[in-house]
């Protein structure tokens, strides 16, 4: 790794697969700098947005099951809570609306920060309905379905709601039995209070802007969907190998019909997969930036290769600005990498 890079975060983890199969990872600096503990394969770290990329996974897999139907209204399967247009008549916005980002919901925009340690909990209702300062705006279809693209947060929510009602488990546990346990995954999880108390060892303390760390070590988030995944680098790897072996019709867990649907251009918004953005032909990418961290994974359809990188800090700029995309790039640029 270049040192400026290094130098921009406390901690760093890395794993890829190149084009022609080799696979690698590399960790530097500390998961907590305070008490001098080293960034390991163990480490899990805070994969902010990539959660969508995960719960779009699951999501998937209730469709392949039948559970879903990816075109059909999110209220067909929604039972404790409606979504509404503006008007309180409910929406017709479907699953795949939300998955793309174009049901026609937005966030708060000073909502969905991190919590700290001992605030009042937060329920996913009360997301839902706009209730605290996590996010104070309702959540509405307020656009009509499919004419803007609208990055939302929220609308994640409403798949984990999905996800909760379709399969009678909270949905830390329905994604544990959907994708982690089929693909005999330690060191991913999606931190609910029990999780993170089972792997508070291994999580990566967060760091913000000014490179201070952050009250509490690491901030919960109720919006599990959208942001709360944690993962070492290695297990979110097997992860996206496995959507890659499914693209290609060689997966036993998910189907190439649903990867395929992942990877396709939304027709007005050829950038918008579901749950994943396309950089051109055959790339895909998911990225992540909260208060705690930084990371990008992205993924080449065509070759397999992949690479996944992980921090521990806000840089205060996006991940070009701040190297994580120069780092994630170079297993796509040379057709392997070098620590």
């Amino acid at each position: 790794m270049e040192q400026a890079i290094m130098d921009q975060f406390p901690g760093i983890g890395r794993a890829w697969t190149d084009a022609v199969g080799h696979m690698g990872a590399d960790y530097a600096g500390f998961a907590d700098r305070e008490n001098r503990v080293p960034v390991d394969g163990g480490t899990v770290f805070p994969a902010c947005s990539i959660s969508k990329f995960v719960t779009a996974l699951c999501v998937m897999r209730l469709c392949d099951q039948g559970a879903l139907d990816l075109d059909a209204p999110a209220n067909r399967s929604l039972r404790q809570w409606k979504v509404r247009a503006a008007d309180g008549r409910e929406s017709g916005a479907t699953v795949r609306s939300f998955l793309c980002h174009t049901a026609g919901c937005a966030d708060d925009g000073a909502g969905f920060r991190g919590l700290r340690q001992g605030d009042p909990a937060v329920s996913l209702m009360d997301i839902l309905e706009g209730r605290t300062a996590y996010n104070s705006r309702p959540v509405r279809i307020e656009k009509p379905e499919g004419t803007e693209f609208e990055y939302s947060d929220a609308g994640y929510c409403v798949l984990q709601l999905l996800v909760q009602e379709k399969t009678g488990k909270a949905f830390e546990d329905a994604a544990r039995e959907l994708l982690f346990d089929p693909l005999r995954l330690d060191g991913v999880f999606f931190a609910s209070p029990g999780n993170m108390a089972r792997f508070e060892s291994r999580m990566a303390t967060g760091y913000d802007e000014n490179g201070l760390p952050l009250p509490g070590r690491f901030p919960p988030v109720p919006d599990l969907a959208a942001s709360g995944l944690w993962s070492t680098p290695k297990a979110l790897l097997a992860v996206a190998m496995e959507f890659l072996a499914a693209y290609r019709g060689e997966s036993a867990i998910l189907s190439e019909k649903a990867t395929r649907e992942m990877a396709k251009p939304n027709g007005r918004f050829p950038w918008a997969g579901l749950g994943v953005f396309l950089r051109g032909q055959d790339i895909l990418v998911s990225q992540g930036w909260g208060e705690n961290g930084q990371c990008m994974l992205k993924m080449d359809c065509r070759t397999g290769a992949a690479s996944v990188d992980m921090t521990n800090r806000d840089p205060g700029v996006d991940q070009a600005a701040s190297g994580v995309e120069q780092l994630t790039d170079s297993v796509f640029a040379s057709g392997s990498v070098e620590a």
